[in-house]
């Protein structure tokens, strides 16, 4: 993704925080345009217009939304979905991905997309219902450079055991055979023996329903990640992992910590979704498994989520990765900040910072 400049220009809400489906939209946008995606921005201000005004998509959606679920995602995705299934060939013309170009903003012809916009969710109201309830599925592998950055610098020596909590369809489980930053990498990764993450609606991304699915979370403007994305597919379907359909909070509660092997948990850009009590119970069963880890069964927690300190989840670049590992010495479970960058994993910078 282009690189962001400045800092975000509103507050970020907490995930519990219920706020109107106008300002989520705003905010949204707003991050759009920091992240230099200004047609998905155009999207979203023609949705937010449209319900401000009380327009055709006012009574589609709900008037306030819990800001974790992220609706200003949700939207664009449906939008995109329409375009990948060639059922709004006007708005497909507008969209990066699929070779258009946005109109400028203010033309007429910015705001025939805009109308466009509007009317082709308007009329596909049934998809938009079934894309509002659907946790986004973004599976976004430009996080697999961070994921493969974070196994370097583990250091056990051990063959690794990969665990993924809102895995959709799985892809960033393959990191290891993924492309990373290997002049940052510190040495060869260690051999992944297995692969298995969890979500409420896994994604087989070898079926063309899969495809269209993971594809429409792509921002429209983000000819790279969509380009990316398929060359992911492809490692797909010779690369095996298991994605089981199975809640959080359950999947860690059954993971055990297994002899010889390096056990790691990581999960990205998934933590906002996560009701209060299953992000509680994750956390427990995680606590659980740092106490029963030793050097011979080490367990290590990585994460690339919004930033929980405060300042820098309203800096430019809010998402930070986060590592701690124990293996059953007293100094065990300190937080290392690896490297901070914008939700999609690009940019991102290394940083390695102990609070």
């Amino acid at each position: 993704m282009p690189e962001t400049d400045g800092t975000l220009p509103m507050g970020r809400p907490s995930d519990e925080d219920v706020v109107t489906t106008v300002d989520a939209l705003a905010w949204q946008a707003h991050y759009c345009r920091r992240a230099r995606s200004p047609v998905a921005a155009q999207i979203l201000d023609a949705v937010r217009v449209d319900v401000e005004a009380g327009g055709s998509l006012a009574g589609e959606l709900p008037a306030t939304v819990r800001f974790g679920d992220l609706v200003g995602l949700r939207v664009m995705a449906t939008l995109h979905r329409l375009a990948l299934e060639r059922r709004v060939p006007r708005v497909a013309l507008c969209l990066p991905t699929l070779g258009g170009t946005a109109p400028t903003v203010g033309t007429v012809a910015g705001q025939r997309f805009a109308g466009d916009v509007v009317e082709s969710l308007a009329t596909h109201e049934g998809l938009l219902a079934a894309m509002l309830e659907w946790t986004p599925q973004t599976n976004e592998t430009g996080r697999a450079a961070l994921l493969r950055f974070a196994l370097s610098r583990l250091g056990s020596g051990l063959p690794v055991r990969l665990r993924e909590i809102g895995a959709s369809a799985g892809l960033n489980l393959r990191a290891d055979v993924l492309p990373g930053r290997t002049d940052l990498e510190f040495g060869p990764l260690p051999a992944v023996v297995d692969r298995i993450g969890c979500d409420l609606h896994p994604v087989d991304p070898t079926t063309s329903q899969g495809r269209i699915l993971l594809s429409s979370y792509i921002w429209v403007d983000d000819v790279a990640r969509f380009n990316r994305l398929g060359d992911a597919l492809a490692v797909a379907r010779r690369v095996p992992a298991t994605v089981v359909q199975q809640d959080a909070g359950e999947f860690v509660e059954a993971l055990n910590l297994r002899a010889s092997t390096l056990t790691v948990l990581w999960h990205s850009a998934m933590w906002v979704y996560l009701p209060s009590e299953t992000k509680a119970r994750v956390l427990a069963a995680t606590r659980r498994l740092a106490a029963e880890a030793t050097a011979e069964q080490p367990f290590a927690h990585v994460s690339w989520e919004w930033s929980d300190v405060e300042g820098r989840a309203q800096s430019a670049m809010p998402f930070e990765l986060v590592v701690r590992s124990w293996a059953g010495h007293p100094d065990d479970g300190r937080r290392r900040t690896l490297a901070c960058g914008m939700s999609h994993g690009e940019p991102w910078k290394p940083v390695d910072v102990v609070p």
